[in-house]
């Protein structure tokens, strides 16, 4: 299975859009204002800002990624836009972002604590950043005790490869705050996952 296959797969799990539905009722009704979805994958999250009002835009640096989401967009008749480039380029385009999310990117990247500082540039002065990453509780002990405690759905087993890529890996918390920012931590999937909602201040 690809790459672009198997994420399009995992955001199918009723567990990962589940959460992912809750972080973004964190960000409220988007009344017309914009969204930018860093690392969009097959674009579940920005579909989910565009459902809820947003201007929802989407980037990843996969073509093939892209593809997906728009294929998806239309499928689940949403509108939102996708575009293959990279952070680096969206920062140049001078373009800022009412709100600005990151889903399971920044300990993925080289330099997460650089990631998050350019994720700061690119969210408008009064605007909102919301970054999604599995905590230290994704291991693979507590995907097995979800799965057999809990009804996850037929793809519910992708939990638990999830966690066995992920166990261990977490987002500093000390490196939002060195980000100048000030982290408000919401705890889903039972303590797995954290969604951070911070305030940019103008």
């Amino acid at each position: 299975m690809s790459g672009t296959a198997l994420f399009t797969f995992l955001q199918d799990a009723a567990f990962y859009r589940s959460f992912h539905v809750a972080a973004a009722d964190l960000m409220g009704t988007g009344n017309g204002r914009s969204w930018l979805d860093v690392g969009t994958g097959p674009g579940l999250l920005a579909r989910l800002a565009a459902e809820r009002g947003y201007r929802a835009r989407g980037i990843d640096r996969s073509e093939k990624m892209i593809a997906a989401a728009e294929r998806l967009a239309g499928k689940h008749a949403v509108r939102a836009s996708f575009a293959a480039t990279d952070i680096e380029a969206e920062l140049a385009s001078g373009r800022r972002y009412d709100v600005v999310s990151a889903s399971s990117l920044a300990v993925v990247t080289t330099d997460p604590a650089r990631t998050l500082v350019q994720l700061k540039a690119l969210t408008a002065p009064g605007g909102r950043l919301l970054v999604i990453e599995a905590s230290q509780k994704m291991t693979r002990w507590r995907a097995v005790k979800m799965l057999l405690t809990l009804r996850l759905g037929k793809r519910g087993y992708m939990l638990l490869l999830w966690a066995m890529a992920r166990s261990g890996r977490a987002l500093d918390t000390l490196l939002l705050v060195r980000t100048a920012l000030r982290p408000a931590r919401h705890s889903l999937l039972g303590g797995m996952v954290n969604a951070w909602v911070m305030e940019v201040t103008p």
